[in-house]
């Protein structure tokens, strides 16, 4: 998934340094790893749990500065066997105070994208959207604060707010306070500490080490695959033959897998779950099965592959349950042929 907050955050970076003004600490990056705790505020379904956020930043002129972050955490929905993993993309404006003080106070609020996934047993979906958060913490300075490089202990409390409505979470726009712990390291402030002259002592190099063993041979490659592959992961959109985009993944280590055995016959074979006409359903898993074999030809394939659509024939599981028509709706790899 690509982030266009993230992107025009460092593009941001990039125009700051260029015109940072001399500071206490402007112009200078840092990186700030922490530990949190998820208070799930009116997500009463959720239960309270610990996460982490990453962040890095670049501080600007009069105390302000600028950060992205990623941040995760992993919730269990109380009562049931379901967990959600909310994974937060957000971009800060920071305001410092009291920046000649080893104590440091800050306001921060922003906003970005979140992917809030729901994990069952055999299933799972995302839900993509926005979020916005605002919040205060502390910065306390560990050691020096006069070098280039310098520690602070980081200590914050946000709120933030995910847009949703009501049909999907049972609360409108979910929300929950965040508090964290962790380190902020800043590289390339103004170094304000005296010189201090050294010694200059001329060593003799020592002599070069004996060169390293030539490294092992690799092993050899795993043998061809054979019988039938069912390419779990692989979905379509409803009453579709477009590919859900988490189906590249697997597709693209599927090609992978089959270049090095380039002789091997492939009839790609398409199925449905016994819902619909059985004409309607031989024509749905053709298309879905002539998709995949054009994707994998794109990606570089160059087996003897054919494509053809089975409808509900040949089912592997009870299509009278929901599991079992899931597992009925499937595209797999019928090694006709080839190899040795």
């Amino acid at each position: 998934m690509k982030h266009p907050l993230l992107i025009g955050f460092a593009a941001t970076l990039g125009l700051a340094s260029a015109g940072a003004l001399a500071g206490d600490d402007a112009g200078s990056w840092y990186v700030s790893p922490m530990l949190q705790y998820h208070l799930m505020d009116n997500d009463k379904a959720l239960k309270d749990n610990f996460g982490y956020q990453f962040g890095a930043g670049f501080n600007l002129p009069h105390d302000w500065a600028i950060e992205g972050d990623f941040s995760r955490g992993n919730f269990d929905v109380k009562g049931t066997d379901a967990s959600r993993r909310l994974s937060a993309y957000s971009v800060d404006i920071i305001k410092k105070f009291f920046p000649d003080s080893i104590f440091q106070p800050y306001a921060l609020a922003g906003g970005g994208e979140l992917d809030d996934r729901l994990t069952l047993p055999g299933f799972g979906s995302t839900y993509h959207t926005y979020t916005a958060e605002a919040g205060v913490g502390l910065l306390t300075g560990i050691g020096s604060q006069k070098g280039s490089t310098r520690v602070q202990l980081r200590t914050e409390a946000k709120y933030r707010m995910e847009w949703a409505n009501p049909s999907r979470f049972g609360v409108k726009d979910p929300s929950n306070l965040i508090v964290g712990i962790g380190v902020q390291m800043n590289f390339g402030a103004p170094d304000e500490t005296p010189p201090v002259v050294k010694e200059v002592v001329r060593e003799v190099p020592a002599p070069a080490p004996p060169p390293p063993p030539p490294p092992p041979p690799p092993p050899p490659p795993p043998p061809a695959p054979k019988g039938e592959v069912r390419l779990q992961g692989v979905t379509f959109a409803t009453n579709s033959a477009d590919l859900i985009s988490e189906s590249y993944a697997v597709l693209n280590t599927t090609a992978a897998s089959l270049k090095p055995y380039p002789d091997l016959v492939i009839e790609v074979r398409g199925y449905t779950d016994s819902t619909g006409s059985a004409p309607y359903n031989v024509k749905l898993s053709q298309r879905r099965a002539e998709t995949v074999m054009q994707y994998l030809l794109s990606h570089g394939v160059t087996n003897q592959m054919t494509a053809r659509g089975y409808g509900k024939e040949n089912p592997i599981a009870d299509n009278k349950t929901q599991d079992g028509r899931l597992a009925n709706r499937r595209v797999t790899l019928h090694i006709a042929g080839g190899g040795s």
